[in-house]
C-alpha cells in the first residue's frame, strides 16, 4: 500500500476530507477533526515515542495564567503505518503568513503582542521539572553531567561538534577559538531564574486572531528546555525574519523593542544565546549542512557584533 493510499483510507475512517485540510509543517499535515479537535498525520521526522512524551508533557502544564492557549494531545497512535495524533484545536491564523499583509503600524502592534506572549511563558508551571533540564535527550547526553541548564547547553555543543566540525572549520572564521569561548562561558554555570523555554519561538509557531492578538503557541519539541527565558526571546528576535524576506527592518525594530522593554543589559545575553542556538541548530534540517538554515547559522557565527560580548 502506498503512503497516499494509506492516508486516504485513514482520512475516510475518521470522516475527514481533503477540504478539512488546515495546513502542514515540517513534521505533519493538519486537518479539522471536529469543532474542538484537529487530526495530525506525521511524516518520518517524528515518532510515536516523541508524541507520547509530548502528550505527557502537555498534560502536566499549568497554563491558567496565560492569555492564549497551549497544545494538548488527546490521543496518539499508528494507523496504516502513519503516526496520528488527535489534538486540541486552537483558533487563529499562522503569524508567519500574516506579517507581510500588515502595514507598519500593525507590525509594531503585532511585535508588542509577540514579545508579551513570550514573556508570559515565564508564568507557566510544569508539575515536574524536565529531566536534565530538557524535554528530549536527542543527543544521548549523560544526565550525570548535568547540574544546571548551562551544563546541558555545553554538553549539546560537545555532542553537536562531532557532526558539525568538518563544516564549521571550513565556514566559520576562528572556529576552534569560538567554540572554546562559548564553552568557557557555559562552564561558569547558570544561576539565574528558571522558566519553561519553548525553544523554537518564532512567528511560524504562533497563532493570532484578526485583531493581531496571540491565540496560541504551538509545536514544543526538541529544543524545549527549562532555563533562561531570554533564550526564547533571543530566538524570537533572530528568527523573526530569518532570511530577510520582508525587507522591512523587522529584526532591527524588534530588537529595539526588546531593549526598550527589558533594558540595555540584556543585549549581551541575547547575542550569546544567538551564538549558542546557531551552533546547536545548524544541522537541524540537513545532515550534510547544504540548506539555507546552515548558511544562516554560519553567518551568525561570523557576525563580529555578536562576539563583542567576550
Amino acid at each position: 500500500m502506498t503512503k497516499n493510499n494509506a492516508k486516504s483510507i485513514l482520512l475516510d475512517k475518521f470522516n475527514v476530507s481533503k477540504s478539512d485540510f488546515l495546513g502542514s509543517g515540517m513534521e505533519a499535515e493538519v486537518y479539522v477533526y471536529d469543532k474542538n479537535k484537529v487530526l495530525k498525520l506525521y511524516n518520518d521526522m517524528s515518532d510515536s515515542n516523541k508524541q507520547k512524551i509530548l502528550k505527557k508533557f502537555y498534560s502536566k502544564i499549568n497554563s491558567i495564567s496565560l492569555s492564549y492557549e497551549l497544545p494538548y494531545i488527546y490521543d496518539t497512535f499508528e494507523e496504516n503505518g502513519i503516526l496520528v495524533t488527535i489534538e486540541k484545536r486552537i483558533e487563529g491564523s499562522n503569524l508567519q503568513s500574516m506579517i507581510s499583509e500588515m502595514n507598519y503600524k500593525e507590525q509594531n502592534k503585532m511585535m508588542e503582542n509577540y514579545i508579551n506572549a513570550n514573556l508570559e511563558l515565564k508564568s507557566v508551571k510544569v508539575k515536574s521539572s524536565l529531566e536534565g533540564f530538557t524535554l528530549f535527550n536527542d543527543n544521548q547526553i549523560s544526565l550525570l553531567k548535568i547540574n544546571c541548564w548551562f551544563d546541558l547547553l555545553k554538553e549539546i555543543i560537545f555532542s553537536k561538534q562531532k557532526e558539525l566540525e568538518a563544516y564549521f572549520k571550513r565556514d566559520v572564521v576562528n572556529y576552534y577559538s569560538k567554540v572554546n569561548q562559548l564553552v568557557e562561558m557555559l562552564s561558569l554555570g547558570y544561576e539565574g531564574e528558571y522558566s519553561l523555554i519553548h525553544g523554537d519561538f518564532y512567528p511560524g509557531n504562533l497563532l493570532i486572531n484578526k485583531k493581531g492578538m496571540v491565540t496560541g503557541v504551538i509545536d514544543f519539541g526538541s529544543m524545549t528546555m527549562y532555563g533562561d527565558n531570554l533564550f526564547d526571546i533571543a530566538i524570537s528576535w533572530v528568527c523573526f525574519d530569518m532570511y530577510n524576506e520582508l525587507n522591512a527592518n523587522i529584526n532591527e525594530r524588534y530588537l529595539n523593542l526588546i531593549i526598550s522593554k527589558l533594558g540595555e543589559d540584556v543585549r549581551k545575553r541575547l547575542y550569546f544565546y544567538v551564538l549558542i542556538y546557531s551552533f546547536i541548530s545548524a544541522n537541524f534540517y540537513s545532515d550534510n549542512c547544504e540548506d539555507g538554515h546552515y548558511q544562516w547559522c554560519a553567518k551568525n557565527l561570523n557576525n563580529k557584533e555578536y562576539w563583542r560580548i567576550f
